[in-house]
């Protein structure tokens, strides 16, 4: 094949590479309301709606999609209950609080129940804390109430490979957590007040949410796991049981006598019919995750228990 006719295909290629993107655009569903569509997992009757708190705190994006269907799930008449289904070790201390108050602001208006998976501590257990009940697997992990944030300290590493920084600042503490040089006694404390603050937040929130004294809260929250069967003896959840037990204890609350579980899911354009949520060979996946590994390099406080993984 000559070159002409290699630059003919490779310009007919990209024409219809371009056709398909704007023929997706066009038949793409219309998000500008934010409105999720649904399918159903089982049952017949008034929608309960399964919402699932999975993996890391969500951050950008993902917890962008996760507030717009609590918001959703809130102002549609026709959700008469939600299930909130938390699998997570946490994150963000930030991010979980913005997870919390959209999740109680839902369960002022519609019965709430979480339900605990394998792994639903710290950040994952404090999102749960805004549900009217809380039930658990009896060998789940939950708990770990506390805060925790990592500084990885780089300066070694680049001595090793001749590597100088100088920092420039105006202002004492400028330069303060940024891994090029160890903390000061000063700076140590200064962070630390910023954790209490984050702690005792997270344990104010156990205690409104379950309902117990402050000062039993805090006796509960000194970072330690529990068992799901340990957490219903504390008085941290409410009843043994799973997934499909939280569903029908949140129809049961909304008076329903049958009710049908649903769950959302993104709209799909014609263009995403074609190739899926993600270009092939889960090139998009795996550079997300770096890119979030990378991103934890920085100094955050975290609502997180580490033995589900320091990422």
């Amino acid at each position: 094949m000559n070159r002409k006719r290699w630059l003919a295909l490779i310009l007919f290629l990209l024409v219809v590479l371009l056709a398909v993107v704007g023929l997706g655009r066009l038949t793409a569903p219309e998000r500008a309301k934010g409105r999720w569509q649904e399918t159903t997992l089982f049952g017949q009757g008034e929608r309960v709606l399964l919402l699932e708190l999975k993996g890391s705190i969500p951050t950008d994006k993902a917890l962008e999609d996760f507030l717009s269907q609590v918001r959703q799930a809130r102002e549609d008449p026709g959700i008469r209950a939600v299930v909130l289904h938390v699998d997570s070790p946490g994150g963000g201390v930030t991010e979980t609080e913005a997870i919390h108050r959209a999740l109680k602001k839902l369960a002022r208006e519609k019965p709430l129940v979480a339900s605990l998976g394998t792994v639903a501590a710290s950040g994952g257990y404090y999102a749960a804390t805004a549900a009217r009940e809380i039930y658990t697997a009896p060998t789940a992990l939950t708990g770990s109430i506390g805060v925790i944030a990592t500084l990885p300290q780089v300066q070694g590493l680049l001595n090793k490979l001749g590597v100088e920084v100088e920092v420039l600042k105006e202002g004492k503490f400028k330069d303060m957590a940024s891994g090029l040089r160890p903390l000061t006694p000063e700076e140590r404390a200064i962070l630390q007040g910023y954790m209490r603050e984050a702690y005792e937040l997270f344990v104010r929130r156990v205690a409104e949410g379950r309902g117990m004294p402050l000062e039993k809260a805090h006796r509960l929250a000194d970072g330690r796991i529990y068992s799901g069967k340990q957490a219903v003896a504390l008085g941290l959840a409410d009843k043994e049981g799973y997934l499909e037990d939280a569903a029908q204890r949140a129809a049961q609350l909304a008076g329903l006598e049958s009710f049908r579980l649903i769950r959302y899911q993104k709209p799909k354009g014609l263009l995403g019919e074609l190739l899926g949520e993600e270009p092939p060979l889960g090139f998009a996946s795996e550079t997300r995750a770096l890119l979030e590994t990378l991103a934890q390099s920085r100094f955050r406080l975290e609502y997180r228990y580490l033995g589900g993984g320091l990422w």
